[in-house]
């Protein structure tokens, strides 16, 4: 058993372990034979092989979509139709800020093994810089346009 330094953060570590111990890179033992990927295909892979739950929550703001304009088509009721109102608007803000955070905040959205495998492909450019204070400041001004919207219209 050679011992190596993890190319992420330079802890020593086993030439057979499969992660690093310090920072959890995966190591050239964990690393599967990869094709050649470039280009958007490259990325377009990484998010569908993703181990986060992005996925799993996009999935599930198509469902709540679906069961919203369900809902609508049952409205009679005056009561009911401003209860429907508000779900709408809740549902809205919060498709706001999950695309402000994927927009912004893009390596936050995969597992930390997918990050360092696209940067031993190469493919870790192509996400660009996070920058979660341009996300932080979209989202407020968000909620405040929501916030002056409620206090001029209702």
């Amino acid at each position: 058993m050679a011992m190596i330094k993890c190319e992420e953060c330079g802890h020593a570590i086993s030439d057979k372990a499969e992660v690093c111990i310090s920072c959890g890179c995966p190591t050239d033992a964990a690393v599967q034979p990869s094709t050649s990927r470039t280009g958007a295909s490259g990325a377009w892979s990484a998010v569908t092989r993703s181990r986060t739950p992005i996925n799993l929550f996009a999935i599930a703001m198509m469902s709540c979509a679906s069961i919203l304009g369900m809902s609508a088509t049952q409205i009679e009721n005056p009561d009911s139709l401003m209860a429907f109102t508000y779900t709408l608007h809740v549902f809205m803000a919060v498709t706001g800020m999950f695309f402000v955070t994927i927009l912004f905040c893009r390596k936050g959205v995969y597992h930390p093994d997918d990050l360092a495998k696209a940067k031993r492909d190469g493919l870790s450019d192509e996400l660009g810089e996070d920058r979660p204070v341009v996300a932080a400041v979209l989202i407020v001004i968000m909620l405040t346009a929501y916030a002056v919207y409620q206090a001029v219209y209702a």
